[in-house]
């Protein structure tokens, strides 16, 4: 997905998405929808729950939530996690929409789009996912028409690219509504209580009913200690949080069978830090949730066949698709602090051998994409990117798919400074492409930061672009010559290109600024190593480990080359 122009700040984005709102609803129906609020609540938890049993549209939702954040003076104050999903729909129903309209896809003058723009929620819900995956296929080439829309055929989308012809079936997987009840009902509650936890919830099944005694059975074990099991509910485990700490909360989640979770928190500048404010986090588990979720998505690829089932192919070159949009299943949880490494593959693994077999019993389908949409924080709980990927099950895939990226740019009020924490925490978790794009972002407010520079320099030895981070380390020694830790990663950097010789001065030259820096014993002792100097890198290695006996790689290293000598 290609950066929009829109995107080089904030306010623009906001501003672009407001008129285009205006545009497409009409401001007249906005209004008019949120003048259905008579009050206003106090409070953000408030707030949802009020907007969540209002019946007003989805539009005017997204309306006001974009208005407030303009008022705030673009402030990415967006921590509540709903908030933070409903935002990225946000994103994606504008992207999408907009460049259908650009390419002549869609009309916004037609009575069928009208209709289904101010339908009911769950029918511009089904359209919001169409959209987006008719504008990927438009992206990637293909001249595409939406058949049912315009009341030619009930199939969703048809694409078209030299020759190759593709019939398309949308379905959606939704998130289960009680769990959405449930979470708002104890989130006010234990806002009103001022408690600050997390709380795990493990269900047998979803929960279909009596949600008022999962809720006091739930209030009860907090307050009393008392565990009671009422219909699904299983058990519970609480932590307690602090009400302030420094950003960011040590929180770990563990991934397995969560349905959904919520957190809710401020971040605000304490004494000079981040700091995070009241923290609340609520996870429901089901552990029959894998089983649950094969079933919807039988259902849902049943139904897919029977619309499929009615276009008639003439060549090989057409096939039948069915899109599953499976996010709320195997999607990223919506939580700053958690290791994003992890998504649920098992999970997503099951799901795509499902589907295996099911084509197998209907050859007359081609594949099935799953889509899944993840959204990353940074750790500090500002969304920074959507990824959205997709998985084809089948040998048939259209040319030009990829895995798409939109990365939301953070607020201009943001210090260099914190972008460079940020990004470090982002490579150490592996997410190179995001952390590069946040160093690059650190830089252009603050030219002169050697740890920008030098952790930049850091990324690209990690990637194996060693000219590149010489070039960003020769910057950060300009602005400091005794600068420890980018001499260590010169060193490595020219090591790795072959001047081994040149390597083991930049070490010499960082110990002799800091003697009891380990990082540069232990590259010291690596380089010494290739040249064929065994004990001179064993005496290297014994002072890293005279500095810091926990060193784990030193100490493997040093097990190694004691088994050498013995040999």
């Amino acid at each position: 997905m290609a950066a929009l122009e829109e995107f080089k700040n904030i306010a623009s984005l906001v501003s672009s998405i407001i008129d285009f709102l205006d545009k497409v609803f009409g401001r007249a129906f906005l209004i008019k929808e949120l003048e259905k609020l008579k009050w206003k609540p106090k409070s953000k938890l408030e707030e949802y729950k009020y907007l969540k049993e209002v019946s007003i549209h989805r539009a005017a939702k997204w309306y006001k939530l974009l208005r407030s954040f303009k008022d705030r003076g673009y402030k990415f104050d967006l921590r509540f996690s709903i908030e933070v999903e409903e935002f990225m729909n946000l994103v994606l129903f504008y992207y999408s929409f907009k460049i259908l309209l650009e390419n002549n896809v869609i009309d916004l003058g037609s009575r069928a789009v009208q209709g289904k723009l101010h339908g009911e929620p769950e029918q511009f819900d089904d359209f919001i996912n169409e959209l987006f995956i008719a504008s990927n296929y438009v992206s990637n080439g293909f001249k595409v028409s939406m058949p049912e829309l315009l009341g030619s055929e009930s199939i969703d989308i048809y694409a078209e690219k030299r020759g190759l012809k593709i019939w398309c079936e949308c379905k959606r997987l939704r998130r289960e509504a009680p769990y959405m009840e449930l979470a708002m009902e104890l989130l006010q509650w234990l806002h009103r209580k001022r408690l600050n936890l997390l709380v795990d919830i493990v269900f047998a099944q979803t929960p279909r009913e009596k949600t008022r005694l999962i809720v006091k059975a739930i209030r009860d074990y907090i307050e009393q200690g008392k565990f009671k099991k009422v219909h699904s509910l299983d058990r519970l485990t609480l932590l307690s949080l602090p009400a302030i700490r420094d950003a960011p909360l040590n929180v770990r989640v563990r991934l397995e069978n969560i349905e959904y979770l919520v957190y809710a928190g401020y971040i605000e500048v304490f004494e000079g830090r981040l700091k995070v404010k009241e923290p609340k986090i609520i996870i429901f588990r089901n552990i029959n949730k894998l089983a649950e979720s094969i079933k919807r998505i039988r259902r849902r690829l049943d139904e897919a066949y029977k619309q499929l089932k009615t276009v008639k192919t003439l060549s090989k070159s057409e096939r039948k698709i069915i899109h599953i949009d499976i996010s709320d299943i195997v999607g990223a949880i919506v939580i700053p602090y958690l290791d994003h490494r992890a998504h649920k593959e098992e999970a997503l693994r099951e799901i795509e051998n499902h589907c295996k077999e099911w084509l197998l019993r209907h050859s007359d389908i081609d594949c099935i994409v799953l889509t899944i949409r993840r959204i990353h924080l940074d750790p500090f709980g500002h969304p920074f990117t959507l990824v959205v990927e997709y998985k084809t099950v089948t040998p048939y895939t259209p040319s030009g798919w990829s895995i798409m990226t939109l990365i939301i740019p953070v607020p201009e009020s943001f210090s260099s400074e914190i972008l460079t924490n940020t990004a470090t925490v982002l490579k150490e978790k592996g997410l190179y492409n995001i952390a590069l794009y946040y160093y690059k972002k650190a830089l252009e407010i603050n030219p002169n930061l050697k740890e920008a520079w030098n952790n930049l320099a850091d990324l690209y030895n990690r990637l194996g672009m060693f000219n590149e981070a010489l070039k960003c380390l020769e910057r950060a020694l300009e602005i400091d010559p005794y600068y420890v830790l980018a001499l260590i990663n010169k060193g490595i950097a020219i090591a790795q290109l072959g001047n081994r010789r040149e390597a083991l001065n930049c070490f010499d030259r960082a110990i002799s600024i800091n003697p009891k820096e380990k990082k540069a014993w232990y590259n010291r002792a690596i380089v010494l190593l290739s040249l064929g100097l065994h004990e001179e890198a064993l005496k290297s290695l014994t002072k890293a480990l005279e500095i810091d006996p926990s060193y784990e790689q030193a100490k493997s290293l040093l097990m190694m080359l004691k088994t050498m000598f013995r040999r």
